[in-house]
């Protein structure tokens, strides 16, 4: 991978552990926050291994101490990272699944950490330095990267199986979430160490070692160490992002209730207070506001109609606001309208108006 990449990927690592990291100390978490805590440390350690990882850090620590010593300080960090967010993540969704997976957790690490030194000690510090290659160049390292890759896999795949039986117990949409983005983070390492292990194989079948696969090998690495910045993010920003994603969601709503409004409007000019239609990006950034407006000047707009057609004396009156069309239109628009009831659950009027809008659309289209 390209040098540039792993430095920013290294940057972007200890900016989190960093930030992860300082709040766990400050607050003493290993006392009191036992999840925190290995949040914070889990961090130090993915920050650790991406340095490792950088081709010319991992070269020149080769050169100053043992043949490929930078491979075993990478897999050993990454090893214990995974660990840790795995202990943390069954901690945090404690379903009766998840409680049992905690008890094996240490046994794994231990036993894949001592067959990564065994390994590392017994041969592959004994052979070439190693290349960036798609397939190893020994049995040695093929062996080495398998103990890893299964032990990341295995891993990964517990903690996004922990958010998938937890996420429907969580009520707070915010919460939600980040658990959802805990769970793709899981699930795109798991998928990373899937490509890695069919290029490691790759050297006993050579057509695994294919130059797309390891493209989409660096591909997944990206993006999962993004995800995994992503998941550190505060909640605030979570909560504009859905706020953003909603009304964007909430703009076709938003152009039924207008399409209602303007035939309200044009029928009862003004209805209450002029209703200033937002833009594109006004509306999607306080779509509560503007739908909560528009659904105002529509209750006031149903008021008015059914107070003219209720006032018949004199007939003259009516006649003067509208002609035969409109008069039927305002009968056709109350019949409508006082099919819906006003004292319903806001969401629900929401619902109720927009039906009423878009069969009206269909009526006059």
């Amino acid at each position: 991978m390209n040098p540039a990449i792993e430095i920013s990927l290294s940057i972007l690592a200890w900016l989190v552990a960093l930030n992860r990291g300082r709040k766990a100390l400050l607050n003493q978490a290993w006392k009191t926050d036992p999840i925190t805590f290995r949040v914070g440390a889990a961090s130090l350690f993915f920050a650790l291994t991406m340095t490792f990882l950088i081709t010319p850090l991992g070269d020149g620590i080769d050169s100053l101490t043992i043949t490929n010593l930078s491979r075993l300080l990478a897999y050993s960090s990454v090893s214990i990272t995974l660990y840790l967010i795995t202990s943390s993540s069954l901690i945090s969704f404690p379903t009766a699944q998840n409680v049992r997976y905690q008890k094996y957790l240490k046994p794994y690490l231990i036993m894949t950490l001592g067959l990564l030194l065994v390994s590392y000690i017994s041969s592959v510090s004994h052979t070439p330095e190693w290349r960036e290659l798609s397939t190893p160049d020994s049995v040695a390292e093929m062996v080495f990267k398998l103990v890893m890759f299964t032990h990341a896999i295995i891993l990964c795949t517990i903690i996004a199986a922990a958010c998938y039986h937890y996420i429907n117990l969580e009520r707070v949409i915010v919460t939600k979430y980040r658990i959802a983005t805990i769970s793709l983070t899981a699930m795109g390492g798991a998928t990373f160490f899937f490509t890695k292990i069919v290029l490691t194989l790759g050297y006993i079948w050579h057509p695994l070692g294919a130059e797309w696969i390891l493209t989409l090998s660096h591909l997944l690495m990206v993006t999962t160490a993004i995800l995994w910045g992503g998941s550190f993010i505060h909640s605030n920003l979570y909560v504009r992002a859905l706020a953003l994603l909603r009304g964007i969601r909430s703009w076709p709503t938003y152009q039924d209730l207008i399409y209602l409004v303007e035939r309200l409007e044009r029928l009862c000019p003004p209805i209450g207070i002029v209703l200033n239609k937002p833009t594109f990006w006004q509306f999607v950034r306080n779509s509560d506001y503007h739908l909560y407006r528009a659904i105002v000047h529509i209750l006031d707009g149903k008021t008015l109609i059914a107070d003219f057609l209720a006032d018949t004396s004199p007939i003259d009156k009516l006649q003067a606001r509208w002609d035969k069309h409109g008069y039927l239109e305002a009968l056709h628009m109350n019949a409508s309208l006082q099919e819906i009831k006003s004292d319903d659950d806001y969401l629900e009027m929401l619902s109720e108006y927009r039906l009423a809008s878009r069969k009206l659309m269909g009526l006059t289209n």
